[in-house]
Parts: C-alpha cells; sequence; structure tokens
C-alpha cells in the first residue's frame, strides 16, 4: 500500500484504489491494447499475487475494496485462465499464514480458495456497521453487488479441475446471507439490484436450498421479485420489447428450479401466486362445474379456453399473460413454471391458465395432439 500526501493539504489520496481502477480500465474490453494489457498482468510474475493481497487484506476502505473485487470479477469472466493462478495466489497466502500461526492443518486447499475470499468479504459488507445497506453514500450495496456477480462468474466457469470446490462452511455461509439479503425491502432500489443478483445465483442453486429458503421465509421475497419484474413487463411496457426476456426469465427459472427440487418450496410458491383461502375456494367450486359441464358433453377433461380465476392485475393473471408472449424464452418458462405449481397435472393446468394459453405448451408436453411443424 503506497500512501501519498497531497501539497499543501491533509488529504491522503487512495493510491491503491486509483491503481485499481487504472487496471480495470487498462485491461477491460475486448480489443487488441486490452486483451494484451490483461494478458501482460495474468502472465506476470506477481501480478494475481498482488490482486489477492488487495482482497485478503482488512481495514480497507469499502470503495478501495470494491475497486478490488470488481477487478477479480472481469479476470474470471474474461479470462478463466487466471482463476488458478488467483487460487494458487490465496493457497500460498494461506499456507504463509499458516506456518507463522502454526497451524499444519491440511484442509488450506479448501479453505482457502477464491470462492471462500469472495464469500467471507461478502459475509463482512453485509454484517458490519452500521446495519446494511446504510446511507446513500455508503458502497457497501455496491460492494455486494460485484461480489455476487463474481461469484455467478465464477459458477459458470465450468467443472475446471484446478478450480477449488468451496468448503461446505462456505456453502452455508453463502446461504445463510442470501437469504438475509431477500428478506430486505425493495424500496431502496440498489439493495432491489442486490437481490437480482441473488436471484441469479439460485439458478444453480443446490437441491436443498429449497427447504432452507422456506425454513427462513425466503420464499415470499422471491415470489415478490416476480410480481414486480411480471409487472414491469406486462402492465408498465405493455408491449413486447427486446429486455422482456433479461426482466422475468431469471426469477422466473429461479423459482421453477426450487420448486422442481423440493415440494415444500412448490407448495409456498403456490400458495403466493394461488392464495389460499375464499379464493382458492371459489376456484374450486368454478373448477367443479367446469368439469361437471365436461362431463354432461361427453369429455373427461377441462375445456375453459380461459382461466376459471386469473382476475386482471393479479400476478397469476400476469403470468398467464407471459404463456403467450412474443420471446420464446419468456413464454416457456412462464408456462414451465405454471405446469409445475400445478403438480404437472393438465388438468389442473388448464383449469388455471385457460385451454387456449394452454394447448401449445400440452402439446409440447405430449398431453394433446399437435399440427405436423408446430415445435416448441
Amino acid at each position: 500500500t503506497i500512501d501519498a500526501t497531497t501539497p499543501g493539504t491533509n488529504a491522503r489520496p487512495d493510491v491503491p484504489r486509483f491503481a485499481a481502477i487504472c487496471l480495470f480500465r487498462a485491461t477491460y474490453g475486448d480489443d487488441a491494447t486490452t486483451s494484451a494489457a490483461r494478458k501482460l498482468f495474468v502472465d506476470s510474475l506477481d501480478g494475481c499475487s498482488y490482486l489477492m493481497r488487495s482482497l485478503l487484506r482488512g481495514g480497507q476502505p469499502v470503495p478501495r475494496l470494491f475497486s478490488v473485487v470488481r477487478n477479480v470479477h472481469h479476470l474470471i469472466a474474461a479470462c478463466p485462465k487466471s482463476i488458478p493462478k488467483m487460487e494458487l495466489a490465496l493457497r500460498t497466502l494461506a499456507a504463509i499464514n499458516d506456518d507463522d500461526d502454526g497451524d499444519n492443518d491440511n484442509d488450506t486447499e479448501q479453505r482457502n480458495g477464491l470462492s471462500e475470499a469472495l464469500v467471507a468479504t461478502l459475509a463482512w459488507a453485509y454484517r458490519s456497521d452500521p446495519p446494511f445497506p446504510g446511507s446513500d453514500s455508503d458502497r457497501r450495496p455496491d460492494l455486494v453487488l460485484e461480489i455476487l456477480r463474481a461469484l455467478y462468474a465464477l459458477d459458470n466457469t465450468g467443472n475446471d479441475p484446478s478450480k477449488s470446490r468451496p468448503s461446505d462452511d462456505t456453502m452455508n455461509l453463502l446461504g445463510a446471507v442470501l437469504c438475509d439479503l431477500l428478506r430486505f425491502s425493495n424500496a431502496n432500489e440498489r439493495v432491489y439490484q442486490v437481490k437480482l443478483a441473488v436471484v441469479t445465483l439460485l439458478l444453480n442453486a443446490p437441491e436443498g436450498y429449497g427447504r432452507y429458503l422456506v425454513d427462513n421465509d425466503g420464499i415470499a421475497p422471491l415470489v415478490d421479485i416476480l410480481s414486480r419484474q411480471t409487472s414491469l413487463v406486462v402492465i408498465e411496457r405493455n408491449h413486447n420489447s427486446s429486455d422482456d426476456a433479461a426482466t422475468v426469465v431469471p426469477i422466473t427459472l429461479a423459482l421453477l428450479r426450487l420448486v422442481k427440487t423440493n415440494d415444500a418450496a412448490r407448495r409456498a410458491v403456490k400458495d403466493e401466486v394461488f392464495p389460499p383461502g375464499a379464493t382458492e375456494e371459489a376456484f374450486a367450486r368454478r373448477a367443479s362445474a367446469e368439469m361437471a359441464k365436461g362431463v354432461t358433453e361427453g369429455a373427461s377433461r377441462a375445456k375453459n379456453m380461459a382461466p376459471l380465476d386469473a382476475p386482471r392485475g393479479t400476478l397469476r393473471w400476469r403470468l398467464v399473460r407471459l404463456m403467450t408472449w412474443v420471446d420464446s424464452n419468456v413464454k416457456r418458462s412462464a408456462c414451465e413454471l405454471l405446469w409445475m405449481l400445478c403438480g404437472e397435472d393438465a388438468t389442473e393446468f388448464v383449469l388455471r391458465t385457460g385451454f387456449g394459453n394452454a394447448i401449445h405448451f400440452l402439446g409440447i408436453r405430449g398431453c394433446v395432439n399437435m399440427p405436423a411443424g408446430v415445435d416448441g
């Protein structure tokens, strides 16, 4: 760390932060100059080592730490071959510290990978005082957002054998912090962006995490995010946009993963989308009448063309609207989520969404015969 005093003042410019900013600007991009600069840094003898030292250094200002993490995120995404070099640097630093402390534990590699360093920094940023997210000038929400994006990039670099597997303790800590972050209000826009980054991480959530979210009040906040994102697409934009998929597909797929892997999560999400009580009782009566009508007409399946209970403006109404959206990713993800919430039951699916909305997806699922040439 280098400090320099500005002549004639008592201010001390944060030279390490400025160095991190310059490094990012010099290596960010795909043109020949930035690519060469990035390669020079990664291939240098001490580049990744110095960056990891900066990541682990305690007691530094949040803006500086943010600049360091941004460089780590960029290298993970733009230069995956830097990952084993950063992992090696962390293990080397950990081994030095263990030697100094007299600790000969052989578990150094698992305890001191890149995931461990990022998750530990995330936990500190969220749990440090003053209470998160702090004032408008507090940079910790920006730091948390950058760490979450770095973790997502790291999780999507493939099964590189040189990349260490996060320890169980690290995964437990990450799971607890993610759930805590989800429970924050959506009123603060910076915090809401953090929550959207949490959603992205949940696309690869372990199978058992749905149960943890159910037990720790993490499902309702996710459905709130789904409600807000679908409102943005269906109501506020009110037309098909190129941004629609980026807006609604991540949260839809994250919930889909949770409900597919855990029945308690499926019931919890279903209760949020189709609220129990008087609303469900009214739906049950209409469903019984519809099925009775079908029997009278000689049919054994529901044939209602419109949803039996999807009042305009409700979340279930918006999800049904998305079933016929122009963007194929939007409509497929909405259909898949509703299909799972209906327990993969074609009759309930039609009763809740309407045969006109459901027929294409039911054809894909092989529940009805589709004309030749029609696919997903």
